[in-house]
């Protein structure tokens, strides 16, 4: 027999409220039957709280002094290149003749040996530089200090005396031979075999002072009174011609050079000669300016009394 009010006591009890004359000291388990508790030092404990390690109280970095960053040196500009000297064109050109050894009387184409050693000095010790005319010609750039030795007509000499002092110095020099003279081996004058030793040194060269027109009468290459132009190239052309050949014959290659007798130049053989050299010497006193070509250069003669000090710069 369900009572009245028996369903809502079951329900009271769920919401935790008590049925009506049971104790309040006794409540229900929901524990499943056959459960028992356990001991409770058998139930795990958490873990003592350890105390709090007290917080270090930091210390503050001592405050570093400011290092100063030294500022970057700028780097050294280099020095500037001097600027380039410009091409040489000054040419002087010496002229010598005889050479003597000292204490023989001279006139003013002669020149002793001591005072060609003097002259060698001179240049040495003052930084000129002496050229051939292969070199000019060739057109190798001149030396600031440029120089050039000629010997005109090719005495002996120039064998004898002047060129054991150009070996000592290592000084070049070309010689314009009066070729007949050599060709019929006139004493005083050079031979083939004294040439051809001076040409393999490669100290000198040797030009053409013509065959045999510099004569005693003087007029070297000069049209005569009265002369056609006709007999004029008849006379004058083949000997320029012989002096080429013979220079070539003994001593390998054609004469660059040519030295006008006497300094004297004449227009009729002017187209001759550029054909046949590529250097030409005058008489004239002076420096020469080679930017304006290397026809009819001017020359200096050196004499006893006109030391080569005297007719170039310091």
């Amino acid at each position: 027999m369900v009572y009245p009010g028996a369903g809502r006591a079951a329900v009271s009890d769920r919401s935790g409220g008590l049925p009506e004359g049971r104790s309040p000291s006794r409540r229900l388990s929901c524990a499943p039957r056959g459960f028992r508790r356990p001991s409770p030092a058998c139930v795990p404990q958490p873990p003592p709280l350890s105390e709090p390690q007290p917080v270090p109280t930091p210390v503050p970095e001592p405050e570093l002094e400011p290092v100063s960053t030294p500022e970057p040196k700028p780097e050294p500009k280099p020095e500037p290149e001097p600027p380039p000297q410009p091409a040489n064109t000054r040419l002087y050109v010496l002229m010598y003749h005889h050479f003597i050894r000292e204490g023989e009387e001279y006139n003013d184409w002669m020149l002793t040996d001591t005072r060609f050693r003097e002259d060698l000095e001179w240049l040495d010790s003052h930084g000129y530089v002496t050229v051939l005319p292969s070199q000019l010609a060739a057109g190798e750039p001149l030396p600031q200090r440029a120089v050039m030795l000629t010997f005109d007509d090719g005495y002996d000499s120039n064998y004898t005396l002047a060129y054991p002092l150009l070996q000592e110095y290592q000084a070049k020099a070309v010689i314009s031979l009066i070729v007949k003279y050599t060709q019929e081996e006139v004493p005083g004058f050079l031979t083939w075999d004294m040439c051809r030793e001076m040409a393999s040194s490669g100290l000198v060269e040797f030009g053409s002072h013509t065959y045999a027109s510099h004569d005693e009468e003087e007029h070297g290459i000069k049209r005569r009174w009265g002369e056609s132009r006709e007999d004029y190239e008849a006379r004058l052309f083949p000997d320029l011609q012989t002096s080429i050949d013979r220079i070539e014959e003994n001593l390998g290659s054609p004469p660059l050079l040519f030295a006008y007798p006497n300094g004297l130049k004449e227009s009729w053989a002017a187209g001759f000669i550029q054909d046949h050299f590529a250097i030409t010497l005058t008489t004239k006193h002076g420096a020469s300016d080679l930017s304006k070509g290397l026809y009819s250069l001017n020359r200096c003669n050196v004499s006893m009394g006109v030391p080569v000090g005297d007719i170039l710069p310091d």
